[in-house]
């Protein structure tokens, strides 16, 4: 993978990118390709509700409205 690294003024960078730094200031900038296993597709949220219901436990539905409070309980002792 084939990296480019240069060190240039800031006000070269500023009409792309917007920057804290006066123009005169030294900055380096490393430009690397994305690998593609690394690269993810956003997929919006609607597309993935129920996406894992075929692991979903009915007979525990009820236990989850208290499961935060019966960790801390077993955890701690106490609220």
């Amino acid at each position: 993978m084939e990296t480019i690294r240069e060190i240039m003024n800031a006000g070269t960078l500023s009409p792309i990118i917007n920057l804290p730094w006066k123009k005169d200031t030294q900055v380096e900038v490393i430009i690397m390709p994305i690998e593609k296993e690394t690269f993810r597709q956003k997929i919006p949220f609607e597309k993935l509700e129920g996406c894992l219901k075929e692991y979903a436990n009915p007979a525990l539905w009820e236990m989850e409205q208290y499961a935060w409070e019966a960790n801390i309980i077993e955890k701690y002792g106490t609220i």
